[in-house]
C-alpha cells in the first residue's frame, strides 16, 4: 500500500469532508509532488559534480592569470607590428569548429597576417582579455561586447554580420568605427548616428571557396541544404521534402521536423573545409535568411560560398542580394514561386550555370576574405588620420 494511499484513508477518517473533495485535493498534491521531483531532476542535471565545479573555478583563475602574461608576451612577439584582436563569439574547444564565425574570423586573421599586422583571436570565454591592442575588430552576432576604453591608443571597430535587431544605437556609440552587412542599413545608421559607419558585406574564403573544373565533372543531382533547423520550419528545405527533390541535409534538428524524410538528413554537422567539395559535387543549393537579416538587408555568406563554387542557388530574396546578383541566383517569395525556380534548374540548367561561372572574378575582387581585411586595415587607417 502506498504512501498517498495510506495519508487518503487517515484524512478521509479523520476531515468531514465529501469523499469526490478529498480525492481532488490529494490529486492536486500528487501532480504538485511530481513537479517537485521533475524540477529536482532538472536542477540535478545543471549542477556540476563538486570536482567539476572546482576543476572549472581553477580554470577561470588559470584563465585570468594567463591573461596578464599573455599582454606581455603579445607586446615582445608583436615587436613594431599593429596589434589587431578579433573578437570572435565562438566558445573554446572543440565546439567552436561548428561556429561559422570562427571559420570567419580564421580567414580574417591569415589576411591581417599577410598584410603585416600581429593577429589575435579571442574567443568568447576570453572576450575581456586586453592587450594593448591597436585595433579590435567585434564580429556581432548574438553576443555583447563593451570596448575597454581604460586602452586610450586603441580604435574599436563593431562588424555586425548578423542578429542586427538586436543591436540598439547607443551599442552602436560605444564603438569608434562600426561596419554593417547590408548597403542599404548603412545608410539608414548613417542618418542616426555621429559616428563613421562603413558598409562591409559578409564574404567568402577563396582559398577554399572556388572554382574548381576537374572536381565539376563529377556533379551530380543532388539539391543540398547546410544548416540547423534552429527549431523553426524553414520552409525551403520542408517544401523540398513535400516535393520528394532529391535533397540531401547536413545540420542538427532536422530528423524530427522531417519525421518520414529524415533519411535525407546525412550528418547533424559538417566542418568548413568540407564544404567546398559537396558545392562541387552537387546541382544546386537551398538558401534562407533569419528574417531579421532579410528585413535589414543583410546578406548571408553561404550565397557567396556556394557561387564562388560555380553552384547555383535557390535563396529567398531582399533587394540588395538582387542588386547585387540580378540573374545569377534564383529567387522565391513563396511555394509557387520556389516550385518555378526548380523547374528552372531542371529545364535550364546550363544557362544558368553559365551565369553562376560568369561571377567568380567580381567575387574574388568585391567580396573576398582579402577583400575585406584590406577594407577594414584602410578603414581604421582612415580615421585616424
Amino acid at each position: 500500500m502506498s504512501f498517498l494511499h495510506t495519508l487518503k484513508q487517515k484524512l478521509r477518517s479523520l476531515v468531514p469532508v465529501s469523499r469526490t473533495y478529498m480525492d481532488n485535493k490529494l490529486k492536486e498534491l500528487e501532480k504538485a509532488n511530481k513537479r517537485q521531483e521533475k524540477l529536482l531532476t532538472e536542477l540535478q542535471k545543471n549542477i556540476l559534480p563538486a570536482q567539476e565545479l572546482k576543476d572549472y573555478i581553477a580554470n577561470e583563475f588559470r584563465r585570468r592569470d594567463d591573461w596578464a602574461k599573455r599582454a606581455i608576451q603579445v607586446q615582445k612577439e608583436a615587436g613594431n607590428r599593429q596589434i589587431w584582436v578579433i573578437k570572435c563569439p565562438a566558445p573554446e574547444g572543440e565546439k567552436k569548429v561548428r561556429w561559422g564565425d570562427y571559420a570567419y574570423a580564421v580567414a580574417l586573421k591569415r589576411y591581417f597576417d599577410r598584410m603585416g599586422m600581429y593577429t589575435i583571436i579571442d574567443l568568447h570565454e576570453d572576450w575581456d582579455c586586453e592587450v594593448n591592442a591597436d585595433a579590435v575588430l567585434v564580429l556581432r552576432g548574438r553576443e555583447f561586447y563593451r570596448p575597454d576604453r581604460r586602452n586610450t591608443k586603441c580604435t574599436y571597430i563593431m562588424w555586425n554580420i548578423s542578429h542586427p535587431e538586436m543591436v540598439t544605437e547607443e551599442e552602436y556609440k560605444l564603438y569608434d568605427i562600426i561596419c554593417v552587412g547590408s548597403l542599404h542599413y548603412a545608410k539608414e545608421l548613417q542618418q542616426k548616428l555621429d559616428i563613421p559607419v562603413y558598409p562591409l558585406l559578409q564574404c567568402t574564403d577563396t582559398e577554399l571557396f572556388y572554382p574548381d573544373p576537374a572536381a565539376e565533372k563529377n556533379r551530380g543531382g543532388d539539391y543540398l541544404f547546410i544548416g540547423n533547423s534552429r527549431g523553426v520550419a524553414r520552409p525551403c528545405v520542408l517544401w523540398a521534402a513535400r516535393e520528394k527533390l532529391p535533397l540531401k541535409i547536413w545540420g542538427a534538428g532536422w530528423k524530427a521536423m522531417l519525421g518520414p524524410d529524415k533519411t535525407m538528413v546525412q550528418e547533424v554537422f559538417i566542418e568548413n573545409s568540407q564544404i567546398p567539395a559537396l558545392y562541387r559535387s552537387a546541382r544546386v543549393t537551398l538558401n534562407d535568411h533569419w528574417k531579421d537579416m532579410l528585413d535589414y538587408q543583410f546578406v548571408n555568406n553561404r550565397i557567396f560560398d556556394a557561387l564562388a563554387c560555380g553552384l547555383p542557388v535557390i535563396s529567398d530574396c531582399c533587394d540588395e542580394l538582387r542588386e547585387i546578383f540580378p540573374d545569377a541566383v534564383l529567387y522565391y517569395r513563396n511555394k509557387e514561386e520556389f516550385d518555378q525556380c526548380v523547374k528552372e534548374i531542371e529545364n535550364h540548367y546550363d544557362e544558368i550555370k553559365d551565369r553562376v561561372d560568369a561571377q567568380w572574378p567580381m567575387i574574388k575582387e568585391k567580396y573576398s576574405f582579402e577583400a575585406r581585411a584590406r577594407e577594414l586595415v584602410e578603414i581604421v587607417t582612415r580615421e585616424k588620420r
